[in-house]
């Protein structure tokens, strides 16, 4: 006798898009990457701000307190729409003090 077995499932993240935090769209971005210095340590999160404007991050505090004050870090987060306005749910954090800003400015950034 043989068994059948149920096709397995197959889930895929979107991709998390490169966004200034004010070109965030609410409606249409679920993933997104920031890239900005802590501004702020909070008890759920930090504050980012990428100079163009801030973003709450939400992530644990053993994570937030192995940041300091403007260390430059790149964030994958989920895009959430709460009540007191938009957040973000960091999925990967990563350390980008060797980051040169303005080359990344004009890599992701630039109209071309």
């Amino acid at each position: 006798m043989s068994e059948q077995t149920s096709p397995r499932k197959v889930f895929h993240k979107l991709p998390a898009a490169y966004k200034k935090i004010p070109d965030i769209d609410m409606e249409r971005d679920i993933r997104v990457r920031l890239l900005g210095k802590v501004v702020e340590k909070t008890d759920d999160g930090i504050m980012l701000s990428d100079g163009f404007s801030n973003a709450r991050i939400l992530i644990s505090k053993e994570i937030a307190d192995g940041l300091n004050l403007d260390d430059q870090i790149r964030v994958f987060a989920r895009v959430l729409i709460t009540e007191t306005g938009p957040e973000f749910r960091a999925e990967i954090i990563q350390d980008m003090h060797v980051a040169d800003m303005e080359l990344y400015q004009k890599v992701f950034f630039s109209q071309v």
